[in-house]
């Protein structure tokens, strides 16, 4: 069968989070508000070594959790997948519009 696996030491604190929409915002050139924020938030003083975040961290993150509820909205407790070609976005709710459904595993 397939399992799940879950690690046990998954979270995000807001230092992170704060950190990921810092280096978004100086990665997108915002500096000003990146110094805002940075000194607002305190991640100027953080811990966090920025040297090991990847690049495009924070829209990578958004963009895997989307990729998520798009699985979630879409894999139906009976093992099939509802087929749909409307389109996820972070701002807008989605509209379902079902094309088939299949079996996912056989």
């Amino acid at each position: 069968g397939v399992g799940a696996r879950v690690c046990a030491g998954m979270s995000l604190t807001s230092e992170e989070v704060n950190f990921l929409i810092y280096r978004y915002l100086l990665e997108s050139g915002f500096i000003h508000s990146a110094f805002a924020f940075g000194h607002e938030s305190l991640i100027v003083k953080s811990s966090i070594d920025g040297s090991k975040v990847v690049p495009g961290a924070l829209i990578s993150f958004i963009q895997k959790g989307l990729q998520f509820v798009e699985i979630e909205a879409h894999v139906n407790g009976d093992g099939t997948e509802t087929v749909c070609d409307g389109s996820f976005s972070a701002v807008e709710p989605h509209t379902c519009n079902i094309k088939s459904k299949k079996r996912i595993f056989d």
